[in-house]
């Protein structure tokens, strides 16, 4: 993504992250589906933990708001135990979820880059990247079953083509600031130019 604001920092970042956790996924997609199952594991844990606890300070009070976390963080324990115990289906059903988030993040990015009051050059790569990403979600969720791995290394290459496109997008920002006055460009409206004098 390229930042509408201008700032070549916030799509530098992006493009960085993208091409380490690319670049993991796609040569090591093993330690990475084994990395991602066990921070499922750790972070249900802890919510389930949080949701107990919150499910004890309610059931001091009155009413029965208690049951609802009470449920939530039985199910996340029995969900975060349940993934340490059996780490081939809980692969499983990350790479649903990634599927199935990939289908909806890429559609609702492609859609609102369309209606982004934004150059059409920009608008065009975010709508195409939207559209991209929904099919690799659709794609994930057709070959579930033949590899998992091979999820990983579609998402790895897709992270690397966007965190290369991010950085482009950043070093282009970079290139049309440097003929102009360090700082904000001369036909920026938040820019006054003025002459102090003394009188």
């Amino acid at each position: 993504m390229i930042s509408t604001a201008g700032s070549w920092k916030f799509p530098a970042v992006l493009g960085i992250i993208g091409l380490l956790i690319g670049a993991i996924f796609l040569f090591f997609p093993h330690l990475s589906l084994t990395l991602v199952i066990y921070l499922f594991a750790a972070i249900a844990l802890i919510a389930g933990i949080l949701l107990l606890a919150a499910a004890a300070f309610l059931a001091k009070g009155s009413g029965g708001f208690f049951a609802v976390p009470l449920v939530l963080g039985v199910i996340a324990v029995i969900l975060a135990v349940y993934s340490f115990l059996n780490p081939e289906s809980t692969a499983t059903f990350i790479a649903i979820v990634i599927g199935a988030g990939c289908i909806i993040m890429g559609l609702i990015g492609a859609f609102t880059a369309l209606f982004q009051p934004s150059p059409a050059i920009r608008r065009a790569l975010l709508a195409v990247g939207g559209f991209v990403l929904a099919g690799l979600g659709i794609i994930i969720l057709l070959f579930l079953q033949r590899s998992v791995l091979l999820i990983f290394q579609l998402l790895g290459a897709f992270l690397l083509i966007a965190g290369a496109v991010a950085l482009i997008g950043a070093a282009v920002i970079v290139l049309r600031r440097r003929p102009n006055e360090p700082g904000r460009r001369p036909d920026d409206p938040s820019v006054i130019d003025a002459e102090f004098r003394e009188g």
